[in-house]
């Protein structure tokens, strides 16, 4: 009987939690408060079908195994960059906003229940985070302006990892402060939990980018790395196991690992599905009674939250901001909790409820009740307060590129730089990355399944350029993201005029443009892309045509890359014209002059250049491969240049080092003297690029004039301005 119990209890949670996921989804609402209604009505107060008690022991175990699983899924999805890009306002919602919440929540809950200091801290640090669980749903529906979109967003995937660790250290400092040597007790934890962390992570870290694990594998060895990070740090000292797990996670989000998307994808699954299974648990092991026990003081203390601790937050965060008094009032009203908050509440409060700690129910029945409140109240009447102070978006107006090569690139920092957001799109994840570096917004998805609804950075999209390589795959997206976007711009490169016939169901499949593109060609040479026209009037299109193809034009505010006819007004112009430069891919400092008596000390120098830059690249390796190349051919060939070349799997793309040595090395092969010494180092993956890139320099360096002005000139700048004339 109770072996069926234990089965019932776990297959109901299990299967509710999931189910409720698809229906919050298909709703496009945050999934916790179906998970926490039905939770309760399932939990043995109703029901009956979920009976966390018969579980044991074991439910302890299997809410400390997911919360860490789920805080190391938080800690892979950490965006270090995110908080170098940040405005000044979600800066000070991040600093001060959440001192401010952590501070003043305390304060409140000292002075209405007076419990002690340290508790009290504890108890508010779990309501700092705000979560994009539950920030996501709520911005897909209402649809607010794009500055309080970013500052919702950002915030919310933002405080996540600084929530969290407030928590935890003040989690640690509780369970220590009731030993003798409490300032020892805590410094252990905190040592153990942070040494097995980062040793965890770097070890994950290494192996992955040794490619020592099957692809097909690398989800089983990161998810059994985990749990073992886990279990080895709460058997050294208790209760260490979540800061160390938290930290390995954040430790591999930080260090941009190999494989990252891959892993994150299938976390992204199993966490969800341990958040459905963790909250029917826990809310069907909710008393009710709790939340009547402590009266009308619980339900101020979440007033004075919401409606005066988040004011004055949002109000000192940004002070001097010049967002208006209506924004401050919105973000003033929205900040609802989610499942991070829920699932560490109602762990600390087992944990600390089972070692006797008085008053432990608390935690749970206060964060629930914040979460139960901002959520019901907050989230939905967001619509009404938001149309109310006029923050809402008649139609959302960003775009989605899909495509993250050097054209789309071009294309969306036009649109970014001009004010309008962009995401982009592609399956390669060299392409994405090299769109991050240069600081757009890029997703490593498929255009054609990916689920919007699971991605925030895609709920202002209006717009949809498709101009993938693949003519045919552009008319499916098109057709796809019709039905998802509605009466929206739907635009696709392929060859060909359109038909009239064709423009009549332009609406379902898109409108063609830049059907006298050759996209492939264009990619795979150097272009110069530049925002050289403004014009008075888009009838002054030919004018911009002399100069370059017309990639995008800006009008009226409005962005087409097919400019409209006949429009009078002003209008803002993005070219491209095919680029004679080589420099594609090099940098003014990769370029140096060299006094050096050999080659080998002048390739050490020229790579010590890019090391800043790429501090992933190993220096000494790439000299070792260079030496080896030159001890079985000679990169000199000949009128005083040295063409050096070699491959790594640290690049997502090809660069170009330039020395000029005085006086000239004598080459040990053939005796020749070297004066210019071109270095190209490229992916391993892309050898056609490869000697693509060696064939133009060669080419470049045969003609005589233009030797002769490389070996005069001085500085830095002036062979760089040569490179770039080509």
């Amino acid at each position: 009987m109770i072996s069926h119990q234990i089965l019932t209890t776990f297959v109901a949670a299990s299967v509710l939690g999931v189910v409720l996921f698809l229906l919050a989804q298909r709703m496009k609402i945050s999934a916790i408060m179906l998970l926490l209604i039905v939770g309760i009505l399932a939990g043995p107060q109703f029901l009956g079908l979920v009976r966390p008690d018969s579980l044991g022991a074991g439910l302890n175990t299997i809410i400390s195994l997911s919360v860490a699983l789920i805080l190391f899924e938080g800690g892979l999805t950490l965006d270090a960059k995110g908080y170098r890009q940040v405005s000044s306002e979600i800066w000070g919602v991040l600093t001060k906003g959440v001192i401010i919440t952590w501070g003043l929540s305390a304060l409140a809950i000292k002075l209405f229940f007076g419990f002690d200091l340290s508790f009290c801290l504890l108890s508010a640090s779990l309501i700092i985070v705000t979560g994009p669980t539950v920030i996501g749903p709520l911005l897909q529906r209402i649809r607010v302006k794009k500055r309080l979109h970013n500052i919702l967003y950002w915030e919310g995937v933002l405080i996540d990892p600084i929530g969290v660790f407030i928590a935890l250290l003040c989690y640690e400092w509780i369970l220590s402060s009731g030993e003798p040597k409490a300032y020892l007790n805590f410094l252990y934890r905190f040592l153990i939990g942070s040494a097995l962390g980062i040793s965890f992570g770097m070890l994950i870290y290494h192996v992955l980018k040794k490619n020592w694990i099957p692809e097909e594998k690398l989800n089983f060895f990161v998810l059994a790395s985990a749990m073992l990070n886990f279990a080895i740090a709460d058997s050294l000292l208790s209760e260490s196991g979540l800061l160390s797990v938290t930290i390995a996670g954040f430790l591999l989000g930080y260090k941009d690992t190999p494989q990252l998307n891959r892993i994150i994808e299938y976390k992204v699954e199993l966490k969800d599905f341990l958040i459905g299974l963790l909250f029917m648990l826990l809310a069907a092991n909710l008393v009710l009674e709790k939340f009547l026990a402590y009266g009308m003081e619980l339900v101020a203390l979440v007033a004075i939250v919401m409606l005066v601790i988040r004011p004055i937050n949002i109000f000192l965060s940004t002070w001097g901001s010049p967002i208006t008094l209506k924004d401050k009032l919105f973000l003033s009203w929205i900040a609802p909790r989610g499942i991070v908050a829920a699932s560490m509440s109602s762990l600390f409060a087992f944990h600390l409820g089972s070692i006797g700690f008085k008053n432990a129910e608390f935690l749970e029945t206060f964060t629930y009740a914040v979460i139960a409140g901002t959520v019901i109240f907050q989230g939905f009447s967001a619509k009404s307060v938001g149309k109310l102070l006029g923050v809402l978006e008649p139609r959302p107006r960003g775009w989605l590129i899909i495509g993250a090569h050097k054209l789309a690139r071009a294309a969306a920092k036009f649109i970014q730089d001009n004010g309008e957001s962009v995401v982009l799109l592609d399956t390669n994840p060299r392409e994405a990355k090299v769109a991050k570096r240069e600081g757009l917004t890029a997703l490593c998805e498929n255009a054609m399944t990916i689920d919007p609804s699971q991605h925030v950075e895609l709920y202002a999209i209006g717009n949809l350029l498709s101009i993938t390589e693949n003519e045919d795959l552009n008319h499916l997206i098109c057709q796809r993201w019709q039905k998802i976007l509605g009466k929206s711009k739907l635009y696709y490169w392929g060859y060909g005029k359109t038909s009239a016939s064709e423009q009549a169901v332009s609406v379902k499949r898109g409108k063609a443009v830049w059907t006298d593109f050759d996209i492939k060609s264009i990619i795979a040479e150097n272009v110069r892309q530049d925002t050289l026209i403004t014009c008075v009037s888009t009838n002054q299109l030919p004018e911009a045509e002399k100069v370059g193809q017309v990639l995008l034009c800006k009008f009226n505010g409005n962005f087409y890359p097919a400019p409209p006819e006949s429009a009078e007004g002003e209008a803002l112009f993005l070219t491209l014209r095919p680029s004679n430069s080589i420099l594609d891919f090099s940098k003014e400092t990769w370029i140096t002059f060299s006094s050096e008596n050999t080659l080998e000390e002048v390739y050490r120098n020229m790579l010590m250049q890019i090391k800043t830059d790429f501090p992933d690249l190993d220096p000494s390796k790439l000299l070792e491969n260079l030496l080896k190349r030159e001890s079985e051919f000679s990169s000199s060939i000949g009128h005083g240049i040295s063409l050096p070349h070699t491959y790594t799997k640290e690049l997502d793309e090809s660069i170009l080092l330039l020395a000029k040595v005085d006086p000239p090395i004598i080459c040990p092969h053939d005796d020749a003297e070297v004066s210019l010494v071109f270095m190209i180092i490229s992916p391993e993956d892309r050898p056609e690029e490869h000697l693509s890139h060696i064939s133009k320099i060669a080419k470049f360096v045969m003609k005589e004039e233009t030797r002769e002005a490389l070996l005069a000139s001085k500085t830095r700048r002036e062979l760089f301005r040569l490179l770039q004339e080509g």
